[in-house]
């Protein structure tokens, strides 16, 4: 069995979307994709129309707090791309605070998270 190596928690919100502008050279892409898992140091998505190549340059992803329904904005990097329609993305340039926000609401989302809400 494999031994896990990261630091920070993955959370795997259940339909949380994202819209990623990559901003390589003398162009952007806008890209629409569905947030496979999210931690502290960064974010796994799946986009919804495959690339044939590698993404180069910034990575600006923006979404709706699921809970809050507030805009949210991190930046990012490249960290893997695993198929033509999914890659892993590395936070930069990021305020601690906004990462807190994501995660919180997001742990509700969460596929391995059960709640029992009493009256």
């Amino acid at each position: 069995m494999k031994s896990e190596k990261r630091v920070h928690k993955r959370i795997k919100p259940r339909g949380l979307q994202a819209g990623l502008t990559v901003s390589a050279a003398d162009r952007e892409i806008s890209l629409d994709a569905d947030i496979l898992d999210i931690s502290y140091s960064g974010i796994r998505v799946k986009l919804k129309k495959p690339i044939a190549s590698h993404l180069t340059g910034n990575i600006k992803i923006n979404l709706i707090l699921p809970e809050s329904n507030a805009p949210f904005c991190v930046h990012g990097v490249l960290k893997h791309q695993s198929a033509d329609d999914e890659c892993g993305i590395h936070y930069i340039d990021h305020v601690h605070g906004s990462i807190d926000d994501l995660m919180f609401e997001c742990v509700e989302l969460d596929e391995t998270t059960v709640f029992i809400k009493t009256h």
